[in-house]
Order: C-alpha cells, then sequence, then structure tokens
C-alpha cells in the first residue's frame, strides 16, 4: 500500500491579548478586525519574500500561497490561533518552517528597533537590507524595498490595533520556534511614529518633493497629484492631497499655473493617515514651509529647552 505524502504542511501561531477587556474574553470587534487582517497582511508579504528569496512585494504564484486561516476562540480566554497552510512544493524540509519563523520574528523586531531608534527612512532601508542578507534573501532595487517597508508598517500597525483599548499586550508563538514576539503600549507608540527628517529640511514630517497636478479644486484645495520620484508605496500612483498653502485663493498662483502647463512643482509633502484606517492616507503640501510648524525632531536641542 503506498502511503500518500502530505499536500501541506501546518504551523500553528497562536496571538494572545491579555491585560484590559482581554482578561475577560472580551475583545472591540473593530480592534480584533483590524489585528487579524494586520497579521494576514505581514504573514503573507514576510512568506512571499522569505520563499522568493528577494527583498520586494512579488507576491508568489497563486497555486503556492500559502492559505492563512483562523481556528474557533478558546472557552475563557482571548487566545485566537492562525493556521498558516504552507504547500509541500514549497518545503525542502520541516527545518524551513522553523527558518520561516525566526525570519518573520526577526523582521518585527528589527522593524520596530529601527523605529524606536528614530532612525531616518534611508537608515531603515540598509538596516533591512542588512537583515535580508543574513537571512540570504536577495536585494532589490530600492523603490521596491520602500514598498516592502511601508507594507511592512502598515500590517504591523494593524496588528498592534487592540493594545491600549482591548488589551496591554499582544504575544505571538508558534509551533515552528521556541521564541515569542512581544508587542506592549511603548511598540505601538514607536509604529506609530515616522522616520526621522533633519530639522533644516521639513518641520513635523514635512519632506521636499517634485510633484505634477492631475486635477485640482481652486476652492476646497483638494487635488490629485502624481510623484516625480516616489519614494514609498503611497507615492507610487495618483495621489489625494490637499494643499494648504493660503496662496492657492491667489489670481496666477504656482499652483494652478503648473497644472495648466502640465509641469512639475517643487512642494514640501507630508503624508497623513486616516483615523478609521491605517491604510487610507492623503497628502498636505504647500510649495513653502509651512512657518508656524516647530521642527519633529531635533537631535541636537535637549529636553525642556
Amino acid at each position: 500500500m503506498t502511503r500518500m505524502q502530505p499536500s501541506s504542511i501546518e504551523e500553528e501561531v497562536r496571538i494572545s491579548f491579555t491585560g484590559l477587556e482581554a482578561d475577560k474574553g472580551i475583545a472591540y470587534a473593530a480592534d480584533l478586525a483590524k489585528a487579524l487582517n494586520g497579521w494576514n497582511d505581514f504573514c503573507e508579504l514576510s512568506i512571499s519574500i522569505f520563499f522568493n528569496e528577494e527583498l520586494s512585494t512579488r507576491p508568489l504564484d497563486y497555486e503556492l500561497r500559502p492559505q492563512i486561516k483562523i481556528r474557533s476562540f478558546e472557552r475563557n480566554s482571548f487566545d485566537v490561533v492562525s493556521d498558516i497552510i504552507i504547500p509541500v512544493a514549497l518545503m525542502v524540509s520541516y527545518d524551513v518552517a522553523k527558518s520561516l519563523w525566526k525570519w518573520r520574528s526577526s523582521l518585527v523586531k528589527k522593524h520596530i528597533e529601527n523605529k524606536k531608534a528614530f532612525l531616518s527612512r534611508e537608515e531603515a532601508i540598509e538596516a533591512l537590507k542588512v537583515l535580508a542578507q543574513s537571512h540570504n534573501i536577495k536585494i532589490t532595487e530600492t523603490i521596491e524595498i520602500v514598498k516592502v517597508m511601508d507594507s511592512i508598517d502598515d500590517s504591523l500597525n494593524d496588528l498592534v490595533e487592540p493594545i491600549d483599548r482591548s488589551a496591554e499586550r499582544l504575544t505571538i508563538t508558534s509551533s515552528s520556534g521556541a521564541s515569542r514576539i512581544e508587542l506592549t503600549s511603548q511598540d505601538k507608540r514607536a509604529l506609530r511614529s515616522g522616520y526621522h527628517v533633519a530639522s533644516s529640511e521639513a518641520r513635523k514630517g514635512f519632506e521636499r518633493c517634485s510633484v505634477k497636478f492631475v486635477r485640482i479644486n481652486a476652492e476646497t484645495g483638494n487635488a490629485l497629484i502624481s510623484f516625480d520620484n516616489p519614494t514609498g508605496m503611497h507615492q507610487m500612483g495618483h495621489e489625494f492631497s490637499e494643499i494648504i498653502d493660503p496662496a492657492l485663493k491667489e489670481a496666477r498662483n504656482v499652483y494652478t499655473k503648473a497644472f495648466y502647463e502640465g509641469a512639475s512643482l517643487e512642494v514640501w509633502a507630508r503624508m497623513i493617515r486616516s483615523k478609521k484606517s491605517n491604510k487610507f492616507a492623503t497628502w498636505q503640501i504647500s510649495a513653502s514651509l509651512p512657518r508656524e510648524d516647530s521642527p519633529l525632531f531635533d537631535g541636537s536641542r535637549p529636553k525642556g529647552s
């Protein structure tokens, strides 16, 4: 009798919420939905990078994509069990599952460490490259790495949504590895923060960009723009923006001039995320740097000065 070979290998990952409402076996529905969506997005991205062996957002072929399912909740606790079902065609041995967990956990920890260290975007890119190379993952072009970094940031921000309202701590463990991932309020604050921008170049997150206007509403300031040299996934196509410069109301202003001429315009821009959905973003733009804003960060100035 021929023994049937398994068609997939299953990794069980438990996500535990502790403290606050979670200790009563309760969580806000919106918090939980967002956390599970973030976990799904992060798993799909980290698994694709691992098996494609390249630092990019390129997905696996459809038939090779792992399935991520959630089991029913256990009574008297708030542990969520996710089953990651990996097609056996992707696996050389069961040890690969251990390596995958090590990659996934190190990716979470490194991303949060970079945020806590208040690195610049360029420094964070280099740190991610070093981590990828240590896991034998090929380095791709910089714009693709930035897309990966932004995707990680989006998914992890969703994952920690329950912290501070439904739970105090989120712990992730895997059947494939002995290590665990623990996320707290401090980690959530770090993820919510931006990358360091030199105070000589920006105030409260503004950065210098070159854009073209696809559409402008001179009454509301709302505009659809495209970035000439995109540096992130939220600059890759047509993006919603708001022109916050009062000069837009003036006749023959630089914005409408650039729009009618189809020309690029150098502006200061910062991304504002939706309060309802961390993934939806719009841009505030101005040809001149707003004067009333204080620097986002000045490493040379002591606290309290």
